[in-house]
């Protein structure tokens, strides 16, 4: 579960910026759209999350950033210990002179295995100036805490803490469990939520491959949300190629020359198992009638292989409704940016209400989108589950939840206070 993602100095934000998942005081759609935690874990007034919230937003205004943030956050703690140069990739605000000589800060506060974490860093000039995780069963304990590369771990002296050889570009957390400490649980349980966190963006790779998982159920689920949109799909099948076997190098030439002689002749998503490569498409298959509306046969079209056949929608909402299925069927965190790009806005509405629902997400999933559909704000929302982006002049994006204004009532129609511009600053097209 996530509680709260916090975050300073990055991308396109530069002051501390904070993306929560806690209820406020609001008795509103409660049942539905929130859901309660263990009070030993926060405080009993703050105990109640959300199920969903969307961040609405001009272009440019930051909506992907806050994601992208999230999402190299979760690279830096998988990748840091690895040859990459992850922590050097780090990008602070562009616009002000001093912003690369200030800490980029990143923080999460999350729940996992009945605990409460509090994990972040911050990086500075490609390394690591601090980093720290505490945790709360019943009540708030440092797990261990670094500065730099000096490192205090809770129950183990300073001498044996000095043997812990940290790099200045590697986080402890990722590399902490090589050494069998006490603290070993609590490492793995942030590991583990960060490995399970799922963030999509447009025609992520991979993702059709999560239909063939789980004997297929979330490709039959999904067969069922297309035919109920109408999209004339009657059945789909992940199909997985092999191209190319990275071991052997006449087969590695072979296909490099393919694709210089046909560049097109890969088309869909690629992924590597072990040393072979794989294309993953889609087969799509249609009816076909006769003069009297009779089915004669069915089509069969490829996803992506079949250049325009498929709306630019249908390719999109296949891409990315398998990994909604798998976050709630097993409780998962999942951000997806642009959630409603070139989706009928039922669509979209509809699998929004899949999370804030009772008997169709029983295990408190939780999903943030970015989106541009204003009448999703209208459509059985929170204030608090309301977020809006925006940037002034100097390039530096806010980002604010509905439930944060004085004076919004209830009754209020969000979207057309939205356009008129009382919640967010948006692009004034009416000037010469």
């Amino acid at each position: 579960m996530l509680v709260q993602f916090r975050f300073k100095n990055c991308r396109s934000f530069y002051e501390e910026t904070v993306l929560s998942m806690q209820a406020v005081k609001d008795g509103e759609l409660q049942e539905i759209n929130t859901f309660p935690v263990n009070a030993k874990l926060m405080p009993k007034d703050d105990n109640i999350l959300l199920k969903s919230a969307i961040i609405f937003g001009g272009n440019a205004s930051g909506k992907t950033n806050v994601i992208k943030a999230l999402a190299y956050m979760k690279n830096v703690l998988l990748f840091s210990a690895s040859q990459l140069p992850i922590v050097h990739d780090n990008q602070p605000f562009a616009f002000y002179e001093d912003a690369s000589e200030r800490e980029s800060l990143y923080e999460v506060e999350l729940i996992q295995n009945e605990t409460f974490y509090r994990y972040g860093f911050t990086l500075c000039g490609g390394i690591v100036t601090s980093e720290w995780l505490d945790k709360r069963k019943e009540r708030l304990t440092p797990v261990f805490k670094r500065k730099g590369t000096k490192l205090q771990i809770t129950g183990l002296d300073d001498g044996a803490t000095r043997l812990i050889n940290l790099s200045p570009s590697a986080l402890f957390l990722s590399i902490g469990n090589n050494f069998h400490l006490d603290i070993a649980s609590s490492l793995s349980d942030v590991l583990a939520w960060f490995q399970n966190l799922l963030i999509v963006f447009e025609n992520n790779a991979n993702s059709l491959d999560i239909y063939t998982m789980e004997n297929q159920k979330y490709l039959y689920q999904a067969l069922k949300i297309l035919q109920r949109a109408d999209i004339g799909i009657k059945s789909i099948e992940v199909k997985k190629d092999k191209i190319v076997n990275m071991a052997d190098l006449n087969d590695v030439l072979r296909f490099n020359t393919q694709l210089q002689i046909q560049p097109d002749s890969v088309r869909g998503q690629i992924k590597q198992e072990d040393s072979k490569l794989f294309n993953i498409d889609m087969l799509t298959t249609f009816d076909v009638y006769d003069s009297d509306k009779k089915v004669t046969r069915q089509k069969d079209v490829m996803l992506f292989k079949d250049v325009g056949f498929n709306s630019e929608g249908t390719i999109r909402l296949l891409c990315y409704l398998g990994w909604l299925l798998a976050a709630l069927d097993q409780g998962r965190v999942i951000f997806i940016d642009e959630m409603d790009s070139k989706l009928h806005f039922l669509v979209a509405d509809f699998l929004i209400k899949l999370f804030n629902s009772i008997d169709k997400n029983p295990k408190n999933a939780q999903l943030i989108c970015t989106a541009h559909n204003v009448m999703l704000m209208d459509e059985d929302l929170r204030r608090d589950q309301i977020y809006f982006t925006s940037k002034d002049e100097y390039g530096e994006s806010r980002l604010v939840a509905l439930s944060d204004f004085k004076n919004v009532r209830k009754t209020d129609l969000f979207s057309k206070k939205y356009l008129a511009g009382f919640y967010s600053k948006l692009p004034d097209m009416t000037r010469d």
